[in-house]
């Protein structure tokens, strides 16, 4: 008999998880941006604690979002997302909607729960 080890926990919401620390250092760097802006890599790694080639991926995802734009003297939030900014609320919001549904989803369908 062959045995198979399945961490089901780490394997079925592995990308989940990698996905919620990303976005979770892309907040992160907003928030440092928001406190002092323009802003280089050193600067946002100094005052988050992220280590460099981390904040140079999440600026290059923030900027292609438009959430960000670079200037000569570091990264910028846009204006367009400071007016639009609590859409960041609605988001999650609906996120942890979907979240609740799968929950339920699980108990319900392959837990025999209720």
């Amino acid at each position: 008999m062959v045995s198979i080890n399945l961490d089901i926990k780490n394997n079925l919401f592995k990308g989940l998880r990698k996905d919620l620390e990303t976005a979770n250092r892309h907040i992160k760097i907003i928030e440092s941006l928001m406190r002092e802006q323009p802003s280089g890599i050193i600067k946002i790694s100094q005052n988050t604690g992220i280590p460099d080639h981390k904040i140079r991926y999440s600026l290059r995802i923030l900027e292609r979002d438009g959430i960000i734009i670079p200037s000569k003297d570091g990264a910028i939030i846009t204006p367009e997302f400071v007016e639009n900014k609590e859409a960041l609320l609605d988001e999650i919001r609906d996120i942890i909607k979907d979240m609740n549904s799968l929950e339920d989803e699980i108990n319900k369908s392959l837990l025999g729960r209720k």
